[in-house]
Order: structure tokens, then C-alpha cells, then sequence
């Protein structure tokens, strides 16, 4: 399925992605990535030797091909067509990249075909995670397994909160101060709402019909949602949780990026990673 059959609200998401193609290089791999989140990953990762394993929301292929160097069959599928495209161009030779929107299910996908589930900050592009889990549930075998990682609850709860996002140009080496519109002023942290980050740092003004003026960025749609919202869908999709992990920036970053004396120090953690394994 493409980008056309995700929830109206949210078509924004694929042609967001669409425009950073070209450039995702830069963002797949700064510093909080490559030294925070991948490595969580890394270590929830069973033995990949001859696995096939779905990455799910694979942008333009990266970390596909790093799960394919530690020995594994991998499908990437990801809802943006220009980051597939891009992906086959630079590793289509070492994995298959299809277009696919797992929200609506991917019937490309044969029932019980994989034994990994891999997927990097994509649930809080979701408005509503139970079919997704299930998608998980059908496609892995019976004690297959699912990596995932997300915003934290807590994270996005004081980015919605406080309608700023915390500089975080030190460990992403990338020189963005993204502005935020929430839907639900104050937000309730037992509730899921929708939000947006604008890149450029300005969020647009609104025309007379309350939607945006037509001629702005596409912005980062994201649904930010409580704890046991993250983990509710995978326990009755037939998932038990293994493993969850609140990576340290601290304990992570090379000293001189970030010391204990940051604001961000100070904050939550800006992910959650667990691993679940679907019950046999």
C-alpha cells in the first residue's frame, strides 16, 4: 500500500519525508543516532545470521544495510517514495527497498515470513498504533521479535506542553531550532493528541478557515500519546515485552558534546527502545 492510504489527517508524512530525501544522509547519521539510538538498538537485537528481518520506515536505507552487514535478508519498506528510491540507489545491491504504508497493512508481505520487526521513530507518525501492532503480529513468526524504538511519552509531553522544542543542535549537528504547533492546548498526558514541527522554526499563520496558508513547509506530523498507549497495542496484538531501555544522553555522547551541565541533561530521555517477543 502507498502513502494514499494512510489516515487523510496525515498524507504530510510521506510527502515531508519526500522533500528530505536527498538529504537524509545527513540526519541518519548525527551524533545522537549514531552514538545513542542505534546502539540501544544494537543490544536488543537477537542474532541476525540468516534472518529476514522488516525495517520498518527505513528511510533512505542506511541502517537496512546495517542490519543486512550483521548477516540478516532485510526488507526495508518505508511510506515516502523518494526514500525508497534513494535507498535502492545507494543499497539496493545489499537490500530490497519497497514502498509501503504498514497503518494500512502490507499485503506485499506474506504471513509469518519474518523473524525481525526493526523499527526507528516512526509509531508517533501514527495516529493509531492496534493496527499497526497487528501488522507486526502477522507478518512475524511465532516467537519472532520487534525492536522498536520511539519519542518518549515524557519527551514529547513537555514539547507539547511548553510549545518549544529544546536546542538540540549539539548532538545533532545539524543547525535546526524546529517550531511547534499542538492541537490540544494544555495537552492531557493520558491522552493521544496530534502535533507538528515546523523545521524552518516558524510556524505558519493561519488563513480565515483556521488551516495554513498553502504556500508553507510541509511540517513533521507526530501523535504523542502516554506510556501504556506505546505498549497496550503490542500486548494484545499476542506481544510480551523483553526489554525496554531509557538511553542516557550522558552516559552515551562523546564528552564533548554534551556535559552534565546541559539542559538536556536535565530532561527525559528523548527515546523509548524496547524489545518485544510475540508469543509462541
Amino acid at each position: 500500500m502507498t502513502d494514499d492510504a494512510t489516515d487523510p489527517t496525515d498524507r504530510s508524512v510521506g510527502a515531508h519525508y519526500d522533500a528530505l530525501a536527498d538529504d537524509w544522509s545527513e540526519y541518519a547519521q548525527v551524533p545522537w543516532r549514531a552514538q545513542v539510538l542505534w546502539p540501544t538498538l544494537v543490544e536488543l537485537l537477537p542474532d541476525l545470521d540468516g534472518k529476514r528481518v522488516l525495517d520498518v520506515g527505513c528511510g533512505d536505507g542506511y541502517y537496512a544495510a546495517r542490519l543486512a552487514d550483521r548477516g540478516a535478508d532485510v526488507l526495508g519498506v518505508d511510506v515516502s517514495a523518494a526514500m525508497v528510491e534513494t535507498a535502492r540507489e545507494r543499497y539496493g545491491d545489499r537490500t530490497e527497498f519497497r514502498q509501503g504504508d504498514i497503518s494500512a497493512g502490507l499485503g506485499f508481505v506474506d504471513a509469518g515470513s519474518v523473524d525481525l520487526v526493526c523499527c526507528q521513530h516512526v509509531l508517533s507518525h501514527v495516529p493509531d498504533l492496534d493496527p499497526v501492532a497487528a501488522e507486526f503480529a502477522r507478518v512475524l513468526r511465532p516467537g519472532g521479535t520487534a525492536v522498536l524504538s520511539t519519542h518518549h511519552p515524557f519527551h514529547e509531553y513537555l514539547v507539547v506542553r511548553d510549545e518549544s522544542y529544546p536546542d538540540t543542535r549539539a548532538i545533532d549537528d545539524l543547525d535546526a531550532r524546529p517550531a511547534v504547533r499542538a492541537e490540544t492546548r494544555p495537552p492531557t498526558y493520558g491522552e493521544t493528541e496530534r502535533y507538528e514541527l515546523y523545521w524552518g522554526g516558524t510556524v505558519p499563520a493561519e488563513d480565515a478557515d483556521g488551516g495554513g496558508t498553502g504556500d508553507d513547509e510541509i511540517p513533521a506530523t507526530f501523535h504523542r500519546r502516554p506510556l501504556d498507549a506505546l505498549t497496550g497495542p503490542l500486548f494484545d496484538a499476542g506481544f510480551a515485552l523483553r526489554d525496554l531501555c531509557e538511553p542516557d544522553l550522558i552516559e552515551r555522547l562523546d564528552d564533548d558534546l554534551l556535559d552534565e551541565d546541559s539542559p538536556l541533561a536535565r530532561r527525559p530521555p528523548r527515546s523509548l527502545c524496547l524489545r518485544a517477543d510475540l508469543c509462541e
